[in-house]
């Protein structure tokens, strides 16, 4: 009991003793939370000198005291604090909290960067526990938010004071130690929310940011937009620091959080002016802005990245994320901004102005936030947000919708340049067509000039030579054939020349009608009817309608001539011989209708459109006119405020329609009347829309002369052609390419003069046709054409043609050169005639020709042994007629097939003689010859000596 007593004094005495050194808080467990700043003891360690052990031994009065400290310790200070607990209970589940009391900066700005708690039962260390943000997460005692410091006080011993010994320091972005302790168990876990100041609204604000930008980010991979990667970036940056307001991955960095946190919370300045430059393209549009926006963002580029380094290397002391003078440079930089933005909102283009605009609500709010980061402005107003947060926020909201439209508005751009581009593209395509239509129509005008030319130009030259021979004095004189044919070639030109300067006229807008007001019918009729003849001869079914009585208004007579006859004169020259070509003449409320149906090719689809289209000529048309007759028509037409249309379908026919007005108020105005016209209808000269007569073999009494094909469209110039020809050749004749091409195969003739411009087959085709034919290739080919052009010539010579000659023509040129084909062809086929048909095949043959003689003496050779080997049997080895291959060897070889294998079968067998490989019984029997003695005088006959004299020689 005594013992017991003294012991009671011994604690009352240290108690005592100790309450005098520190007060001993003592901790209820009743109640949930006990506030210890009463009891804390504070020690600032500006220089960092302190101790545990020092605070710990310290009695003297040189502190703070917890509940009297200021609302904000000093930035880079240590702090010690130093506290006395004893528990009657057990402390389960408790845990001493520091409170940041700080409200007003973002979530990457809190938390103490380390505080350390050092548990002492007298001087002896029971266990040190740690906290704070800059420790990593597996030191830190308790595993909660890194924003709530806190350590655990189980395992305090019972009725035992133990002194806490406490050390605090700010963390790495400027954040102030704090203290702030309360001891607080289980069921009264939080003293606060983990982020006080706006939490919903920055957590808002990150969701927002985080949709667009992942938005954005996909449209970028969509569309490789260099805008929206710039946009993407900096909404990556705006995304990236709203999450470290929110506290977002800013914890996880134990080390340089502040390089961290000032590579992406400033990286939204510099990335914000490259993605401007992009969106509004400065360096195309504002050359010189463009270099103040580009050096503007380099500049806090490069102030960023200096100020991360020499953080990184030195480690200085921030205040609230400055180093050094940096939101003087933010500062800087805003100020420059909003005077850039203003420049951009004052420029014409519509993009700039957008931007400017956005970026003049970013600046300001950029400008209120540096001002408030620098303590400069303190705002107290519960309403007051976060300035830099709202500034990104908003500018976030209004880029999209600035995104959304730019895309809009260049997709429109787009399509109206692409428009353009079409328009431009169909305008090139328009004016190419309209060249190559123009350089169609001269070559047909061409064409059809020269036609009548040569007709004309030839008889006229023929008569002059006559009358130079001749001598007679009697005065140049002329064929009534010929002076028919010159006759209607002299006025087919006129005509040729009037529709030329008709369509000029028109064109120019010189042409007047000169109208009379008489009935219709009689011209029309006059004009239908004088196509009769011309169908029966044709064989062409033609039907004419006409109305009873009379049809009388105004209209022009020569002009309403020309339309009729053009349409009339198109329908006959596309119907073939067993067509129908249908007349049809009405009136109506709109004047009068006159309708032409034939049965002809018709025309493509394709080309329908264009019928009347100037220097326009429907494909493979070219031989059947100039091209100008439907472009003079149409305007004839319109010239009288009519209407002209046209049906077709490819094979089957066409049809066109005209509509006339008969009556003053519904003709121009522009019309003169005259007076009424009773003279007779002159009808234009049709022989030359005569088809040409069918295919004919002219006969020649002397059958040994060589044979000529004509293949000529032109009537005239077919008959004016064999005129020439008809002395020295037999003449075979066709009006087109394709029966041309029938007449020299089945003819096999000597020399072909062709046209180039022709129906259904042109010259060109059937040049390249017989030339790769072995039955014709043989053949030579003149191209007697029109078109005169080098490259027209070149295309005839790479088909094959042998030569070109172009109308007008001298008839004695024609003969000579006909003549010199016919000599060359000759002698270049005399070297291969001397081989006797025993060197072939040592030739390097490769020409059709050569290929087709060499056929002929493979097949010859193969045969030499058989005696009922003929002419028959070789034409079908080598897939000729044997007209066809007689007149193909004459051509050639001058040898008939005949002459061929015998030569071959002696030759043959004078060689086994030579080289006294046989006797001559064998060697007859072994070429084919039955008959010795026949052999012998055959052998005779050619060589001069019998066949047993070349074997005696030999020996």
């Amino acid at each position: 009991m005594r013992y017991h007593y003294l012991g009671f004094l011994v604690l009352l005495t240290w108690v005592h003793h100790s309450t005098m050194a520190q007060e001993v808080y003592e901790l209820d467990t009743l109640f949930p939370v006990h506030s210890l700043d009463h009891v804390l003891r504070v020690y600032p360690d500006k220089e960092g000198l302190l101790s545990r052990e020092q605070i710990l031994n310290d009695t003297s009065s040189a502190y703070l005291k917890g509940d009297e400290l200021p609302r904000n310790l000093k930035v880079g200070t240590v702090y010690w604090g130093k506290l006395t607990l004893i528990a009657r209970q057990p402390l389960k589940d408790w845990r001493l909290h520091f409170q940041d009391k700080k409200i007003g900066i973002p979530a990457w700005g809190k938390s103490n960067g380390k505080g350390d708690v050092y548990f002492y039962v007298d001087d002896k260390l029971l266990f040190h526990r740690k906290t704070g943000v800059e420790y990593d997460k597996d030191a830190r005692n308790v595993q909660a938010n890194w924003v709530l410091n806190q350590v655990d006080l189980n395992g305090i011993p019972l009725n035992t004071p133990v002194t806490l010994v406490i050390k605090v320091t700010g963390n790495a972005l400027g954040h102030p130690a704090y203290f702030n302790l309360t001891a607080r168990n289980s069921e009264q876990p939080y003293y606060h929310q983990i982020y006080q100041f706006h939490n919903s609204f920055n957590i808002f604000m990150f969701g927002v940011a985080f949709i667009i930008f992942i938005y954005h980010l996909l449209q970028f991979f969509y569309l490789k937009d260099p805008v929206m990667m710039w946009f993407t970036i900096w909404l990556g940056f705006c995304m990236g620091t709203f999450a470290m307001t929110v506290g977002l991955f800013i914890g996880d960095f134990t080390k340089n959080r502040f390089e961290v946190w000032l590579l992406i919370a400033n990286g939204v300045f510099y990335s914000y002016w490259f993605f401007g430059r992009a969106f509004i393209d400065s360096k195309r549009k504002f050359p010189k802005l463009d270099k103040f926006i580009l050096g503007l963002a380099l500049l806090i580029l490069f102030e960023i990245i200096l100020v991360a380094a020499y953080s990184f290397v030195f480690k200085p002391q921030t205040f609230y994320s400055g180093v050094g003078i940096h939101f003087n440079v933010l500062q800087i930089y805003t100020i420059a901004s909003l005077v850039l933005s203003i420049l951009l909102v004052f420029k014409k283009d519509l993009f700039a102005r957008y931007f400017g605009w956005g970026s003049i609500i970013g600046s300001t709010c950029l400008l209120i936030g540096t001002l408030w980061a620098m303590q400069i402005i303190r705002p107290q107003s519960k309403y007051f947000v976060d300035p830099f947060a709202a500034g990104m926020f908003l500018q976030m909201v209004i880029y999209s919708f600035g995104m959304a439209y730019r895309r809009q508005t260049l997709a429109k751009q787009a399509e109206k340049g692409r428009l353009e581009a079409e328009r431009s593209k169909s305008e090139m395509l328009r004016i190419r067509d309209l060249d190559t239509m123009k350089t169609r129509f001269f070559t047909n005008i061409s064409h059809e000039f020269r036609t009548p030319l040569s007709l004309i130009q030839g008889p006229i030259q023929q008569a002059k030579r006559r009358y130079s021979s001749n001598g007679d004095g009697a005065g140049v004189a002329l064929a009534k054939s010929d002076f028919e044919m010159v006759l209607r070639n002299t006025d087919r030109l006129q005509s040729l020349v009037d529709e030329l300067l008709e369509l000029s006229k028109l064109e120019g807008g010189q042409t007047r009608l000169a109208l009379t007001f008489q009935d219709i019918l009689p011209t029309i009729k006059a004009i239908v009817y004088s196509f009769e003849s011309m169908a029966e001869r044709e064989n062409i079914d033609m039907e004419a309608t006409f109305p009873e009585g009379e049809i009388k208004g105004y209209f022009d007579k020569a002009k309403l001539e020309k339309v009729i006859y053009n349409l009339l004169s198109n329908a006959f020259k596309y119907t073939s011989s067993g067509g129908t070509v249908k007349i049809d003449t009405e009136t109506g409320e709109e004047g009068f209708k006159f309708t032409v149906t034939d049965t002809g090719k018709g025309i493509p689809k394709a080309d329908i459109p264009h019928v009347f289209d100037r220097f326009y000529r429907v494909e493979g048309s070219e031989e059947k006119g100039s091209g100008i007759g439907l472009a003079l028509t149409r305007e004839l037409v319109v010239l009288h405020n009519g209407t002209i249309s046209v049906e077709s379908e490819s094979g089957k026919g066409t049809i066109f329609r005209m509509n006339l007005p008969l009556t003053l108020d519904r003709l121009p105005k522009t019309a003169k009347v005259v007076s009424d016209d009773n003279k007779r209808t002159v009808i234009p000269d049709k022989n030359n829309s005569l088809k040409a007569p069918q295919e004919k073999l002219q006969k020649q009494e002397d059958t040994s002369l060589p044979m000529a094909l004509i293949v000529e469209d032109n009537p005239d110039l077919q008959s004016f052609i064999s005129n020439i020809l008809a002395n020295s050749y037999q003449l075979l004749t066709a009006e087109d390419g394709d029966k041309g091409v029938k007449l020299a195969v089945e003819h096999i003739p000597d020399i072909i003069l062709t046209d180039v411009m022709m129906p259904k087959k042109d010259g060109f085709e059937l040049c390249n046709i017989l030339k790769n034919d072995a039955r014709t290739s043989h053949i030579p080919i003149i191209m007697l054409t029109a078109k005169a052009g080098q490259e027209n010539k070149m295309q005839g010579l790479q088909q094959g043609a042998d030569a070109y000659v172009t109308k007008p023509f001298e008839a004695e040129e024609l003969l000579v050169r006909m003549q010199n084909l016919l000599n060359a062809r000759k002698r270049l086929w005399e070297k291969l005639k001397d081989t006797q048909g025993i060197l072939v095949e040592d030739l390097e043959l490769t020409s059709i020709d050569d290929v087709f003689f060499q056929k002929v003496t493979a097949a010859i050779d193969a045969h030499l042994d058989d005696d009922r080997f003929s002419v028959e049997i070789l034409s079908k080895s080598v897939g000729f007629s044997r007209s066809q291959l007689h007149r193909k060897l004459k051509a050639l070889l001058d040898k008939t097939p005949n002459q061929l294998i015998t030569e071959m079968r002696l030759n043959k067998a004078n060689e086994l003689l030579k080289n006294r490989a046989c006797s001559v019984s064998e060697a007859a029997y072994s070429v084919g010859y039955g008959n010795l003695s026949y052999f012998t005088k055959s052998f005779k006959e050619k060589f001069g000596i019998p066949p047993s004299k070349v074997a005696s020689f030999k020996k």
